[in-house]
C-alpha cells in the first residue's frame, strides 16, 4: 500500500529549528491522540471496546488524567475497571480462599503475571507510531526527491539520537543502493556535528557558573542543559504500541 507523504508538516517541523523535528511532530501526534481519547469518540461502542481491551501505558494514563477532561476520563475508566474486575477477581478470590501461604503466593504470582500482560500495549502509542512511520518515510522521500529539502536537511540542527536511529533503518524504500548510502552518510554527519554543537553549548553553560565568567555573554547557552537532554534521548517517543495494531487515524 502506498504511504501518503506528510510533506507540509515535515517541512514545518524542520523550519521550527528545534533539536529534533521528528520530536516536534510527535509532540503534536501525542496531543492529538490524547484529545481523541477524551473526545466524544469515547462514547462510541467500538472505541470503548478498544480502550477496555488495550488501555494505555502508565505514562499516557497519567497524561490523560492531566488533560482537564474529568467526565470523559471517568467514563473511560468506568468500563476499563469492569474489564479489570473480569481479569483479576479470580485471583482475589483464590487468595481469600487460600488455606496456606503457598497457595496464596501462587495466586499472587498469577495476579502479577496477569497485571503485567494487562499493562502491555498503549493505544496512544499506537496512534503515534503510525504517524511516526509516515513522517520518517516522508523525510527519506523528500531527501531523495527534493534538492531544496536535502539542502535544508543537511544544514539543520538534525534529529535526536533516538529518531536518527529510527530514520537509519532500511525499510526497502524510498532509498536503496547509492542513494541509501548517501542518505546515511548525511544523516550521521548531521548527528555528529550537532551533538558537538550541543556539547559545546552545554560545556559553556558549566563555565558560566564560575565567578570569572559571570559577566561574559551566554552565547545562546542559557537552555543548553535542556537541549542536551533532548538531543540525547528526544522529548516525544513511542513507548509501548499495541503489538500488531494499526490504529484508525
Amino acid at each position: 500500500m502506498k504511504i501518503v507523504l506528510e510533506t507540509i508538516p515535515v517541512w514545518d517541523a524542520f523550519r521550527a529549528s528545534d533539536e529534533c523535528p521528528v520530536c516536534t511532530l510527535m509532540e503534536k501526534a501525542e496531543k492529538d491522540a490524547l484529545s481523541y481519547y477524551l473526545s466524544s469518540a469515547i462514547m462510541t461502542p467500538e472505541v470503548r471496546v478498544e480502550t477496555n481491551e488495550n488501555g494505555f501505558c502508565p505514562y499516557h494514563f497519567i497524561l490523560l488524567s492531566k488533560e482537564g477532561k474529568p467526565q470523559s476520563l471517568a467514563l473511560l475508566m468506568d468500563t476499563y475497571y469492569g474489564k479489570d474486575q473480569e481479569i483479576f477477581s479470580p485471583y482475589f478470590t483464590s487468595i481469600k480462599k487460600a488455606g496456606n501461604a503457598r497457595k496464596a503466593l501462587k495466586a499472587a504470582e498469577g495476579f502479577r503475571s496477569a497485571l503485567s500482560e494487562r499493562e502491555k500495549g498503549c493505544l496512544i502509542c499506537s496512534r503515534m507510531k503510525d504517524r511516526e512511520d509516515r513522517y520518517l518515510y516522508t523525510i527519506a522521500s523528500l531527501w531523495n526527491e527534493d534538492s531544496a529539502f536535502r539542502s535544508f536537511f543537511n544544514s539543520s540542527k538534525g534529529l535526536c539520537m533516538h529518531h536518527t536511529a529510527l530514520l537509519s533503518e532500511n525499510r526497502g524504500e524510498p532509498l536503496s543502493g547509492p542513494s541509501l548510502l548517501s542518505f546515511l552518510q548525511d544523516l550521521f554527519s548531521l548527528l555528529e556535528r550537532n551533538l558537538e554543537r550541543v556539547r559545546k553549548d552545554d560545556w559553556w553553560m558549566t563555565q558560566k557558573y564560575k565567578s570569572e565568567n559571570k559577566d561574559k555573554p551566554w552565547n545562546g547557552a542559557e537552555d543548553a542543559h535542556k537541549r542536551a537532554v533532548e538531543k540525547v534521548v528526544g522529548k516525544a517517543r513511542v513507548l509501548d504500541p499495541v503489538k500488531g495494531k494499526k490504529s484508525r487515524i
